[in-house]
C-alpha cells in the first residue's frame, strides 16, 4: 500500500516536471533555458527599405549629376562649334583691308566682317573681291559705282562720276584737294580746288561712256587717286562670280565697331 502511494507521488511530480518543459520528451537534467527555441522572423518594412534605397541612391546621385552637366556641356559646345564652323563657311567671314584704297572710309588693317549670303550687289555697296589675276594675291575692296547694264562716263578733271547720263553724288569720296598751311584753298565762289584732276588709269576718253556687261559691276576705291579698280586694264569690270561678300560691319579697331553703311561718309 505504501508502494502505491510512493508511485502515485512520483508521478505527481513526474506531471508537475513536464509541465514546466517546453519539450515533455526531452530528457530530464536537461532543462529548456528558453534559448533553443526559435525565434520570430524580423520581416523589413517598407519604411526601412527605401530608407535603404534612397542612402543607396543619394551616394551614386553626386556623381550621376556631375556626369550628367558634363556631357550637357560637351553638347552644348560641339553644337555652338559646328554652327560656328557652318555660319563662317557659308554665311560669313572676317577679312582685313590692306592699303590706303579705302580711305577715308576704311583704312590699313581694319579688319571687316562680310557676308556672301543672297549676295546681289548695288551700286554704293562695298564688296570684297578676288580678282582672278596673279598680280592680286589677295581680296580686294572697292566700291560698286554701276552694274550690268548702266552707263559710266567720267569728268577727271572735276572728280565727277555719271551713271546714266547723271552725276552721282559721293559723300565718301576722298578727294584730292589743294592745301596751304593746313587750310583749304577756295575759289572765287568759296568752293575748294582740287590738286589734281582724278586719275583716269587705263580708260580710254574715246571709248566713254562704258556700258556695264551682262553679270558683271565696275568698281572703284574711294580713296580714288590711291586705287587700283574698274579704271584699271588689270582688274576691268569685275565678274559677280568673284565677289566674295559685301562687307557688313567693321570688328576692328574697336573704336570703330559698328555697321558699314553704304552711300556714307565715316
Amino acid at each position: 500500500m505504501d508502494d502505491n502511494n510512493n508511485n502515485n507521488n512520483n508521478e505527481d511530480i513526474n506531471d508537475d516536471i513536464d509541465v514546466g518543459r517546453d519539450d515533455p520528451g526531452a530528457p530530464l537534467g536537461e532543462p529548456d533555458d528558453g534559448f533553443d527555441a526559435d525565434l520570430p522572423e524580423i520581416k523589413p518594412t517598407q519604411t526601412m527599405l527605401d530608407a535603404e534605397y534612397f542612402n543607396m541612391d543619394d551616394a551614386a546621385e553626386p556623381k550621376t549629376r556631375f556626369a550628367e552637366k558634363l556631357f550637357d556641356l560637351i553638347d552644348i559646345v560641339s553644337g555652338a562649334f559646328l554652327i560656328v564652323i557652318l555660319v563662317f563657311t557659308f554665311v560669313l567671314r572676317i577679312v582685313t583691308v590692306h592699303g590706303p584704297s579705302m580711305q577715308e572710309t576704311l583704312h590699313d588693317k581694319d579688319m571687316l566682317l562680310i557676308s556672301h549670303l543672297l549676295l546681289n550687289p548695288k551700286p554704293g555697296d562695298i564688296i570684297v573681291i578676288q580678282v582672278p589675276n596673279p598680280q592680286y594675291d589677295t581680296p580686294i575692296i572697292k566700291r560698286v559705282v554701276a552694274i550690268e547694264g548702266q552707263t559710266v562716263d567720267f569728268d577727271f578733271a572735276n572728280w565727277t562720276v555719271i551713271v546714266d547720263g547723271e552725276p552721282i553724288d559721293e559723300p565718301y569720296v576722298n578727294f584730292d584737294y589743294l592745301r596751304e598751311y593746313g587750310s583749304y584753298v577756295l575759289d572765287e565762289n568759296g568752293e575748294k580746288i582740287f590738286r589734281t584732276s582724278m586719275t583716269s588709269s587705263d580708260i580710254r576718253q574715246d571709248l566713254l561712256p562704258i556700258t556695264i556687261g551682262p553679270g558683271k559691276v565696275f568698281v572703284m576705291g574711294d580713296n580714288r587717286n590711291q586705287s587700283s579698280d574698274s579704271r584699271s586694264a588689270s582688274i576691268g569690270q569685275v565678274d559677280t562670280r568673284d565677289i566674295v561678300g559685301r562687307v557688313m560691319v567693321r570688328v576692328w579697331p574697336f573704336n570703330k565697331l559698328g555697321i558699314v553703311k553704304p552711300n556714307e561718309e565715316e
